[in-house]
């Protein structure tokens, strides 16, 4: 049981970062539309490797590339 809850953990950035990608407007990427596509492509492929937390580095990549980009700047 320990095992499930610590994999859910695990598995759980990396489905709420899919989720918010999927929710984003293709504005927010760089590239637009095709730019959002491949964030999906990776973003699937990090919540397939999170236990072998290989997938949160790609959700803090998705987090630097996308998310504080499109979030205003506050001092």
């Amino acid at each position: 049981m320990r095992w499930l809850v610590l994999l859910f953990g695990m598995e759980l950035p990396a489905a709420m970062a899919f989720v918010d990608c999927s929710g984003r407007p293709a504005d927010d990427f760089a590239g637009g539309p095709d730019d959002r596509r491949s964030w999906r492509s990776w973003l699937i492929v990090a919540m397939v490797t999170a236990p072998l937390l290989v997938g949160n580095l790609i959700v803090l990549g998705y987090y630097s590339g996308v998310v504080r980009r499109a979030s205003p700047t506050r001092f």
